[in-house]
């Protein structure tokens, strides 16, 4: 540990040397501005960041708008460390262990395996930051499908592929449920319904019959929103598997109403099948009703 923290020192002092840009040349001392005017070169201006290999200090031309006041760093664009003190590779570190664990066990992490001191609020606010990223990318290409702008997804013949569909409650703080109603009456809700959904393919059955999913051949897809808004995402992820190369189509639920109905919408056509689990449960309490019922005395056990 002691050897890495002075390979980190060493490695640091490195990077801050290549931080330190020189003045920019006569000629490339005055930059557009949004406004339209010209921004000019006022004075180099330093700045913190967290690296991977420590604190280092940024040091880079500032430019600013004699009309509109606005001030520009382009080598924070350059480097995306714009309004923000973490490198890329910090963020990139700060995102997954903000998504594998808790936030106070992210910070916790960092420091460990990293040797980097962050706060909890930094690998939340990261991990929620790159999840918007996602977000707004995934409504960028599922618009798209909307129009019917798909692209072909080129490929073989997939023998059988299969769309499955579920929700969950996941447990949220009091902020995220306020003025919703929980399943207790007169009580808010704890919890906020998932949408979640995978994609996979199969291609072979065993000796008895039964089919086998192919190998590492699932994707997932899932969030926090409506019913509707959820049946644009799993459309989208079950094109790009090749829904249109597919010869057997399937969708499997749990036999929820809004299931169905987007099965219908999004896939029709194609076979819907109740999971064993919830078909049982539902043959059970049809059956229930008129299974008779055998009395045991105490005395014969």
């Amino acid at each position: 540990m002691g050897l890495r923290a002075t390979l980190h020192q060493v490695g640091a002092v490195a990077l801050q040397q290549l931080l330190h840009y020189e003045e920019p040349t006569l000629d490339q001392r005055t930059r557009p501005c949004p406004c339209g005017q010209q921004a000019h070169y006022l004075e180099l201006r330093a700045k913190r960041l967290l690296s991977v290999l420590g604190e280092v200090e940024l040091s880079r031309p500032y430019y600013l708008c004699k009309q509109c006041g606005e001030g520009q760093f382009p080598v924070d664009q350059q480097l995306d460390v714009e309004q923000t003190k973490n490198t890329p590779g910090v963020r990139r570190m700060l995102a997954w262990v903000g998504h594998q664990t808790a936030f106070q066990r992210g910070k916790e992490q960092m420091k460990i395996l990293a040797g980097l001191e962050v706060t909890t609020k930094a690998v939340e606010r990261t991990a929620e930051a790159i999840g918007e990223d996602i977000v707004q990318r995934e409504q960028e290409e599922i618009a798209r499908a909307l129009q019917l702008d798909l692209p072909e997804m080129m490929g073989p013949p997939i023998p059988v592929l299969y769309v499955e569909m579920d929700g969950t409650g996941v447990p949220m703080v009091k902020k995220e449920t306020a003025d919703r109603p929980g399943k207790t009456a007169g009580q808010s809700a704890h919890t906020r319904e998932a949408k979640l959904g995978c994609v996979f393919t199969q291609s072979t059955w065993d000796e008895e019959g039964y089919a086998i999913r192919d190998p590492d051949s699932t994707t997932y897809t899932g969030a926090i929103e409506c019913a509707e808004t959820f049946g644009k995402r799993i459309y989208w992820e079950a094109w790009k598997r090749g829904w249109s190369r597919a010869r057997l189509k399937v969708v499997l639920g749990d036999g929820a109403e809004w299931i169905w109905n987007l099965a219908d919408l999004h896939f029709p056509g194609a076979i819907q099948i109740v999971d064993l689990y919830h078909a049982r449960e539902h043959l059970w309490k049809l059956a229930r009703p008129y299974t008779p019922t055998t009395r045991f005395s105490r005395s014969a056990g």
